[in-house]
């Protein structure tokens, strides 16, 4: 019986897709617990021809943005608990086992976990540092945020809460953290973890990337609404 459901948004990602999937692989829960779904908008590289090599399911999708992507792979789930992650994350090898384990209790709705750079430099893996402290602190505060590099939902809760925001073209997850809060409690795994790429710190520069999130972040908390265009980085 599914258990987990692995949804993966892509868009020409056939440099990152293959890691990926591979740490999917190689979890100790064992495979016939979990299915992996590439929801992909229409690449235009190898993307979906290897994903079609590992995925249970491989969606063609217009490029309607990365929250309809993960919400088209939502609906063909059958797995109890959605995990989201970005195609260029990797997971350790006791992921899916910890998230089953730890998702029992009836009242959790969701979690996310320290993500830490995959090809990081001293200052990189300082940097994530630095925002793993500040993600647990806003948790503290009471606005989660579970980023789409590596965030999970029960499925009941996910539907319940209508899914990703798609008008949202990036902080979804935020966006999404912040209303699955509302209705019971989200994880900070502790016993797990992800690792995903610096492409976007390392084509833009640590500090425009920081002040695009703020200033997402910022206008999605008070005004419900984030920028209109997001550039991909491949």
């Amino acid at each position: 019986m599914v258990k987990i459901s692995v949804i993966i948004p892509t868009l020409n990602e056939e440099r990152y897709l293959p890691r990926c999937i591979k740490s999917v692989l190689n979890q100790t829960l064992p495979r016939d617990k979990y299915e992996i779904i590439v929801a992909d908008s229409h690449s235009s590289d190898k993307t979906r021809e290897i994903a079609k090599g590992y995925a249970d399911h491989v969606l063609n999708l217009p490029r309607e943005g990365a929250g309809a992507a993960r919400n088209a792979g939502a609906k063909i789930a059958r797995g109890e608990i959605l995990l989201f992650l970005d195609a260029d994350t990797i997971i350790c090898k006791n992921f899916l086992e910890e998230v089953l384990k730890n998702c029992d209790e009836n009242q959790i709705v969701g979690g996310t976990c320290d993500i830490y750079p995959s090809d990081g430099t001293p200052f990189g893996n300082a940097f994530f540092k630095l925002i793993n402290m500040i993600y647990k602190l806003v948790f503290f505060f009471g606005k989660p945020h579970a980023q789409t590099k590596c965030c999970f939902y029960k499925r009941k809760a996910f539907v319940r809460l209508g899914g990703f925001n798609e008008n949202l073209i990036v902080t979804e997850d935020q966006e999404m953290a912040w209303r699955a809060a509302k209705i019971g409690k989200i994880l900070y795994l502790k016993t797990t973890a992800a690792y995903s790429s610096m492409r976007r710190e390392k084509t833009l520069g640590y500090l425009k990337t920081v002040l695009q999130w703020l200033k997402n972040y910022v206008s999605v908390l008070i005004f419900k609404k984030s920028e209109q265009f997001w550039h991909p980085i491949r």
